[in-house]
């Protein structure tokens, strides 16, 4: 966890972690420094179910330019960490070299789900099955992490605390 923890931290320097919270900021920062759009796509909380997802509340869809990232929660809270854990997996680089499963994007509702998204522009379709139960693991802490530290009130400058810190270590 330590590591982990370090990983985060690094990132949160470099990728500016937007207060009050904004999750369609905080993408697109992630965007920006990846280099690839991140299209976000609310679907059911029920699609996909049954789907090898987990809980079938979220997918990480890596197309050749650009990554989708399909939620369903029960509520914007939800929705949140689990763009937060698909985000994780992302800058984790849990998907760096593993194996093309675009083919597996058949066992999924993809069609229904996506009408206009092709089967030939996806490189892989990212499930919670297709990783270790190391890397959810760490996408997991990576989500609570990323909202604990989005919702930690922000410390503003004070002359009083400056002042007094100040007066106390000369």
């Amino acid at each position: 966890m330590d590591q982990l923890t370090a990983k985060f931290r690094e990132l949160a320097r470099v990728i500016e972690i937007p207060y009050p919270w904004d999750t369609s900021a905080y993408v697109a920062r992630v965007a920006e420094y990846r280099g690839r759009p991140i299209h976000l796509c609310s679907i059911d909380p029920d699609a996909l179910a049954g789907t090898g997802c987990g809980t079938g509340s979220g997918l990480w869809i890596a197309r050749e330019h650009d990554d989708v990232i399909m939620y369903g929660g029960e509520t914007p809270w939800h929705n949140d960490q689990i763009i937060a854990h698909e985000i994780g997996h992302m800058l984790l680089g849990h998907g760096i070299g593993k194996a093309d499963n675009a083919d597996d994007a058949g066992d999924l509702p993809l069609r229904e789900l996506m009408p206009s998204l092709s089967a030939e522009a996806i490189r892989s379709v990212l499930r919670r099955a297709d990783y270790g139960s190391d890397r959810e693991h760490d996408a997991e802490a990576f989500a609570d992490l990323l909202m604990v530290h989005a919702m930690l009130p922000r410390r503003r400058a004070s002359r009083i605390r400056s002042t007094f810190f100040r007066a106390r270590h000369r």
